[in-house]
């Protein structure tokens, strides 16, 4: 199918594999030692993009953020909320703001706006859906450009209550007719390419190569968007609604563990599970994809063993892997052999032997330095034969570190760089005052952790 590309974003990937991988399907796992764990593996599967779950109230923290990127793994940011329905856009533009000075691009806003349960009781049968979900997702888009990211357009279910084709175009038509032509510019597609019970070829070649299928009906012999090519499917919307082509964004897709076979009503097995991956991944390496699909984000990494989509884990328990996750792991090694070693080594970086010991952190003022924080330091030094200073680099070199300021003094974002680096951290605020006055030993408070 011949069609007119217009230039998007480019990922920001080192080897340019396209794969990737939706992690954990909820918020609880952005701690420095899951990604001390995690980056290595996700090397050694090829990935160069992850899936990450988030909410309004709770951002995903740099240390968490900064080593994917910096090893050249693109983070896609998926913000979910209970219902959709209008956001604080001032809370929103300061999540957003911080995302993107930490070098986070793709940002997602809402989730399935085809689906009744994305909405309030009461609220999906109401009139003008597609139109009301414009409504809230507009200012969305007008911040992200304002922050300098890409647009990136909620993915719909496939299939759907509302289905998902008609859902997309009239989305598009409304974003069309409201003549908001800068989102258009900077739109990136979201999207769902799960395979369903399917093969992965189903649905190539969208709508024109099955012309029988219709919204809600697809006449036996037939196919349609719900199987993994569903992204050929959006894109003849795309480029009839706004006349070209914008990139797409995988956040998830590909052959679940768990899918149950329209047929016979029994779970797919593991070589359907397994066959139907490796063949999507290695379109994706042989480039036999469209080229406005960014990435093919496969679910899922991981799981606690107590949650619902424990059973759809490439890699279920620590040490354990899929068979589809050892063919993909095989694959890189011979495609990408040098992604083997480059998590490891990007941690191992990070803990690089230190130089010192222990080392007092103070903080600088505009008014000039501060003696009274100096004399609180004297202890310190003289109690835990430390260095002392205002120089985050020469933290950085060493074992532990006790910072004395509160948070407004010494930023919390300073914390968590030293911590990256491999830092035992101690931070001495006011109400500890009176123990270092009666010189306590520093390093018999906790360390943060």
């Amino acid at each position: 199918m011949q069609t007119h590309i217009k230039p998007g974003p480019n990922p920001r990937t080192t080897h340019n594999t396209g794969i990737g991988f939706h992690y954990y399907p909820d918020e609880l796992h952005y701690r420095s030692t899951d990604i001390e764990y995690w980056l290595p593996e996700l090397h050694n599967l090829g990935a160069n993009w992850l899936t990450l779950v988030s909410s309004t109230n709770r951002s995903i923290p740099e240390n968490f953020l900064s080593p994917l990127i910096q090893s050249g793994i693109e983070p896609i940011i998926h913000i979910k909320t209970d219902y959709i329905e209008p956001l604080d856009i001032d809370v929103l533009q300061s999540t957003l703001q911080a995302y993107a000075n930490w070098g986070v691009k793709y940002i997602c806003v809402f989730d399935c706006p085809n689906m009744r349960t994305s909405w309030k009781p009461g609220s999906f049968q109401q009139k003008r859906l597609a139109e009301r979900f414009v409504d809230c997702w507009t200012p969305i888009a007008k911040l992200q450009i304002d922050t300098g990211l890409p647009v990136t357009l909620t993915p719909l279910y496939q299939g759907g209550i509302y289905w998902d084709t008609s859902f997309l175009s009239a989305v598009l038509e409304t974003i069309v007719e409201r003549q908001h032509q800068a989102i258009i510019d900077n739109l990136v597609l979201g999207i769902y390419s799960f395979a369903g019970s399917h093969a992965a070829d189903w649905g190539r070649g969208g709508n024109k190569a099955w012309p029988a299928s219709q919204p809600y009906r697809t006449p036996p012999g037939s196919q349609d968007q719900t199987g993994f090519w569903s992204f050929e499917w959006y894109a003849e919307i795309m480029e009839k609604a706004i006349g070209h082509i914008r990139p797409m964004l995988m956040i998830a897709g590909g052959a679940r563990r768990t899918e149950i076979d329209n047929r016979t009503n029994q779970q797919k097995d593991t070589a359907w599970h397994t066959t139907c991956n490796i063949s999507i991944a290695n379109a994706m390496l042989s480039k036999h994809l469209p080229d406005y699909l960014l990435n093919v984000n496969f679910w899922l990494l991981c799981a606690d063993s107590d949650h619902p989509y424990s059973n759809d884990a490439w890699l279920p328990h620590e040490g354990d892997k899929t068979p589809a996750a050892q063919e993909l792991q095989n694959m890189i090694t011979k495609t990408h052999p040098s992604m083997m070693t480059t998590g490891k080594e990007y941690i191992n970086s990070l803990n690089a032997q230190k130089i010192l010991k222990h080392y007092i952190l103070l903080p600088r003022f505009d008014w000039g330095l501060s003696e009274w924080h100096w004399n609180i330091a004297g202890s310190l030094v003289q109690d835990n034969d430390a260095c002392c200073g205002y120089s985050v680099d020469a933290a950085l070199l060493s074992d532990t570190v006790t910072i004395v300021a509160n948070h407004h003094e010494i930023s919390l974002d300073v914390e968590a760089k030293l911590k990256q680096s491999g830092c035992t951290i101690h931070r001495i605020k006011y109400e500890d005052l009176d123990a270092v006055s009666k010189k306590s030993k520093v390093l018999s408070v906790e360390p943060i952790m």
